[in-house]
């Protein structure tokens, strides 16, 4: 999770309209895909950067649950709406949150692997906003509840959570919360949590609910 001040634009401003009227053109609809930066406000000052981590049909995508609370907005790095956080099971032990996609939204659907079985050196790769594309490996393949913590703008300016995870040695940084994690397939096998002194934590998508899939 990356944290960023809004712009604010001032109460006085005024469009001042020259000439005739023009015609505007209909704006492209927005691109969703794995791997792209998304912004959920955090605050009515602060957004949280993301990485949106799995486009698991034309209507549901997947990122970490602490990038943004249930019903916020989710928008593209151009400030494009894309979607609304629909459901976030942080609360529930699983950093992770279902966003529902924007109808008019071009779509790049991921292949995914709900099963995957982990092992001890299996090789993973990931792609964030903040550390681009990297590989590690698996150091502990057996989910277990961990705690992890950062830096918030909003009370009481610690995030704090508990999750399901398993562990790796891929190299992470704020804004690459929500990354998919891929197998050697290529198939999206988990969500990137949090990072730690050793690696990054890592949640299993067997974890989901089959309803939020």
């Amino acid at each position: 999770m990356g944290i960023r001040l809004r712009a604010l634009t001032s109460v006085g401003a005024a469009l001042a309209v020259v000439g005739g009227p023009a015609a505007i053109a209909d704006a492209a609809p927005p691109t969703v895909r794995s791997g792209m930066q998304i912004s959920i406000d955090e605050t009515i000052l602060t957004v949280n950067n993301c990485t949106l981590g799995a486009v698991i049909s034309r209507g549901k995508a997947l990122t970490a649950g602490h990038c943004g609370a249930l019903g916020r907005a989710v928008r593209d790095r151009n400030g494009n709406r894309i979607g609304t956080v629909a459901a976030n099971h942080v609360g529930r032990k699983l950093d992770v949150a279902v966003i529902s996609l924007a109808p008019r939204a071009e779509i790049r659907v991921d292949e995914i692997d709900w099963q995957p079985g982990f092992v001890r050196g299996q090789v993973v790769t990931k792609n964030g906003i903040a550390t681009g594309s990297g590989r590690g490996k698996v150091t502990d393949p057996v989910p277990a509840v961990r705690t992890s913590a950062g830096f918030s703008l909003a009370p009481p300016f610690v995030d704090v959570h508990e999750s399901y995870t398993i562990s790796t040695t891929l190299r992470s940084e704020m804004g690459d919360s929500g990354a998919g994690v891929r197998n050697a397939r290529g198939r999206v096998v988990g969500i990137l949590s949090s990072g730690t002194a050793d690696g990054t934590r890592v949640v299993p998508l067997s974890k989901l609910p089959k309803a939020l899939r």
